[in-house]
């Protein structure tokens, strides 16, 4: 029979376990000695990228004279090809959507994907979100494209009324930066 009370466990070739000691967090804030000041990355939080600022109106006004003469020239010559041997209505009728498809695949899905039309590129230029200088969505680019649709041809009766038609305040929410200040 074996006496419980006298019986003793046999001997443990290791050491009993301890926890391991607890180190800092590598990327925790330590607490600066009273006379070191902490680093300024852990005393601010993270601020969001500045968005550059606009592009001047020489600029602007290049780069709009280029991306019109390609959609101008562009949606008419693809419309001529399409609408060859019709009636002039058809034709008229092919003008409209070859020059509205090539503008609004030119400054809505250029601006979507690529930050840029061919005009912009030209020009070093970018499109931008206002807020935070990403990516434009696409249903602000449509806005745009569709404030620019409007906009030019409301010039001349701005100009009656003695008022500029200004587009720059159009709440889009988008901005045309040079590509250079998006690097920085």
């Amino acid at each position: 029979m074996i006496d419980h009370q006298h019986h003793q466990a046999p001997q443990q070739p290791y050491a009993p376990y301890a926890p391991p000691p607890q180190y800092p967090h590598p990327y925790a804030q330590v607490p600066a000695h009273p006379h070191q000041q902490a680093h300024p990355y852990l005393q601010q939080p993270a601020q969001p990228p500045a968005t550059p600022r606009e592009v001047g109106d020489l600029r602007r006004i290049l780069f709009a004279g280029i991306d019109g003469a390609i959609t101008f020239f562009g949606g008419f010559s693809l419309a001529v090809r399409l609408a060859e041997g019709k009636s002039t209505g058809t034709f008229w009728i092919y003008v409209a959507v070859c020059f509205f498809g090539l503008s609004f695949v030119h400054h809505v899905l250029g601006a979507v994907l690529f930050r840029t039309t061919v005009g912009k590129f030209l020009l070093m230029t970018r499109v931008v979100r206002e807020a935070d200088a990403g990516r434009p969505r696409f249903w602000q680019a449509v806005r745009r494209w569709l404030l620019g649709l409007t906009w030019l041809p409301m010039q001349p009766v701005w100009a009656l009324f003695g008022d500029d038609g200004d587009p720059y305040e159009d709440g889009c929410g988008l901005r045309y930066v040079r590509s250079r200040d998006l690097r920085r």
